[in-house]
């Protein structure tokens, strides 16, 4: 089975993404504004079951980290709860102060148990009926991402954290890879201008 490329989008095309879902959702309530899943998807790296998973209590603030402790897969009769995808799934992923602000107004004044992030009615979030709510095909093709799916915003957040300086460990650490074997043959795209450093840092050397 041959490998299914990757659609990184840029800063201001995560911005646009998140506006559009906005606008489609059109409350401004803290279950409907769904264009913040946009934003944490992209700037943490979570699966999208890992994003379902989180509660309240799992989203500190003050530290500035999410835990991820669980992730919730959708099946055609019911939402199954189990543990992250490996062992390396279980970590503690960096909030960037951009979404300080975001994350407090989903979770203030909410008991620790209840899910971090709800759907536009109120309920735990699943994939199906988020892309449903914001249109996700029509806000692709809007953005002239027509075949992006929703797993290219944790992509993103790699091409980002890459461009942001991370290295291949560190990337593999946020994102909850079992090795970095892992994560250097899903990303060895972003980093084949090391190669080219190493090449010109050996035509550097004297003879």
């Amino acid at each position: 089975m041959g490998e299914t490329s990757h659609v990184y989008l840029t800063a201001a095309e995560v911005a646009k993404l998140a506006e559009l879902c906005d606008m489609a959702t059109g409350e401004d309530s803290r279950a409907a504004k769904q264009g913040d899943v946009v934003l944490i998807l992209a700037y943490t790296g979570l699966r999208f079951g890992e994003l379902t998973g989180l509660n309240v209590e799992d989203v500190d603030l003050q530290a500035r980290r999410i835990r991820v402790r669980r992730s919730i897969t959708q099946c055609l009769v019911a939402s199954l709860e189990g543990p992250p995808k490996s062992r390396a799934g279980r970590r503690s992923v960096p909030i960037p102060e951009r979404l300080v602000p975001i994350l407090k107004r989903r979770i203030e004044g909410r008991m620790a148990g209840q899910p971090a992030i709800m759907s536009p009615k109120g309920s735990r979030l699943g994939i199906e009926n988020w892309k449903r709510a914001v249109g996700w095909r029509t806000r692709i093709v809007e953005l002239g991402r027509p075949t992006m799916r929703v797993h290219d915003l944790r992509h993103t957040y790699a091409s980002l954290a890459r461009s942001a300086g991370a290295d291949m460990k560190l990337l593999q650490v946020t994102m909850g890879h079992a090795s970095i074997m892992v994560t250097a043959h899903t990303y060895a795209d972003l980093y084949d201008s090391d190669l080219d450093r190493v090449a010109n840092a050996l035509d550097g050397l004297g003879d």
